[in-house]
């Protein structure tokens, strides 16, 4: 079925736009397919897989060829085949360690995957934040431009000032001038995110899905199962084998051969004869000078660097999964007073002082208050709804792979 919705995208994106608007979802999953960083990094674990093939073999054997010669075609061929062997599990080992590296590559790859979802998706919301701004801040010029004609209306008729009708309309060119700059905001996050699809700039973005807030929030969740947690336990066991390997390689191969020598010599009285002789060789280097302590002191040492960056990296894990979750059901509880609780009120508010106005008890004054209560409470609605999306966002960020499980170059 994954297959299948990424199937649908690529197609969408053939034509010159979107034939579908694009979900926050649906981003991320374009997102992972198409970026060339992403793309690159899946090249390394090609790489890594490419080395893995030549990892833990013997070397190559030797062919030994002796040739000496004297007076009279006296000489001796030697023809040889050496062949060294490790007296240790090195072969083993260095393919444990290959096998890691093809390991932490694939989880750099998800790790970036898990940051490059983070990106889309923040990339999304300031989109969907600017369209909502600029819709708001159109509904808001619109209301106040009725105000100020209103206004001119009656200033023409004696019930109104002129410094009623220059507020109304100064407050109307204030509210245009910020759906302005939400239209650039908009633009500029539009951009942000065609280049983290990995679009042309002459193909169109149309995307879905607003800034509305969720029936319920999501259950939390453990950050222990993030990629970059993942590489960092990879690393340890990395430097645990290559310490094993290490002390593996104080002991250089043995050396396992087979010779067949010929020899041709003279011999008085009987004169020139020939001898072949057929024999085996053998050697055994010693781990004197050379023992290899200091670069088993370095492993050991190493091995010890990345526990404790494990733990301080699982430390600082734990909280932002944490403190994130804490911060979403704040946001959350923020949003929905405003959204359900303030809002409302403040469209009352105005209303009722509407009312009492035609009925002309009470001032422009009033009303202009009344209406930049509702102004207030609006914005400070879309804020907390944006800053709640925002902070789920890094929620996941905090938690997750960008899908339910880590994708396999």
């Amino acid at each position: 079925m994954r297959l299948l919705s990424l199937t649908l995208i690529l197609l969408a994106t053939q034509a010159n736009g979107w034939t579908d608007p694009l979900s926050e979802a649906n981003a991320v999953r374009f997102a992972l397919d198409n970026n060339q960083d992403l793309r690159a990094a899946r090249l390394g674990v090609e790489a890594a897989e490419a080395r893995l093939h030549g990892a833990g073999r013997l070397s190559n054997p030797e062919l030994e060829i002796v040739v000496a010669g004297g007076q009279d075609f006296e000489g001796t061929v030697e023809v040889g085949l050496m062949q060294r062997f490790p007296l240790t599990a090195r072969l083993r080992l260095e393919k444990e360690l290959s096998q890691l590296d093809v390991d932490a590559a694939r989880q750099e790859v998800a790790d970036q995957e898990r940051r490059l979802a983070a990106q889309v998706r923040k990339s999304f919301l300031a989109v969907a934040t600017a369209r909502e701004t600029r819709a708001l801040r159109n509904r808001q010029t619109e209301t106040a431009a009725n105000i100020s004609t209103a206004l001119k209306r009656q200033a023409g008729e004696g019930f109104a000032s002129s410094l009623d009708v220059t507020q109304a309309a100064l407050e109307a060119a204030q509210l245009q001038a910020s759906a302005e700059e939400a239209k650039a905001a908009e633009a500029a996050s539009m951009g942000d995110l065609a280049t983290l699809l990995g679009l042309p700039t002459t193909r169109s973005v149309a995307l879905r899905g607003g800034l509305g807030l969720p029936d319920s929030l999501p259950a939390a969740r453990s950050s222990q199962g993030r990629p970059d947690l993942a590489l960092a336990r990879i690393a340890i066991t990395a430097a645990q084998t290559d310490l094993a390997l290490a002390r593996a390689m104080r002991w250089k191969d043995i050396g396992l051969g087979v010779f067949v020598e010929g020899e041709r010599f003279r011999d008085e009285p009987e004169g020139i004869e020939n001898e072949a002789l057929l024999g085996i060789k053998f050697s055994v280097p010693l781990p004197v000078w050379q023992n290899g302590s200091a670069a088993v002191a370095e492993r050991r040492l190493l091995a010890q660097r990345r526990q404790e960056l494990l733990a301080g990296l699982q430390l600082r894990a734990a909280h932002e999964a944490q403190s994130t979750w804490k911060q979403m059901q704040a946001r959350f509880a923020a949003a929905q007073c405003l959204e359900q609780e303030a809002l409302p009120l403040a469209q009352k508010l105005l209303a009722d002082t509407q009312a009492i106005y035609e009925r002309g008890e009470a001032n422009t004054q009033s009303l202009f208050r009344a209406r930049q209560h509702l102004i207030t409470v609006e914005n400070e609605a879309l804020n907390a709804r944006s800053a709640f999306h925002l902070v789920r966002s890094a929620w996941l960020f905090a938690t997750t792979y960008p899908s339910d499980q880590p994708r396999q170059p």
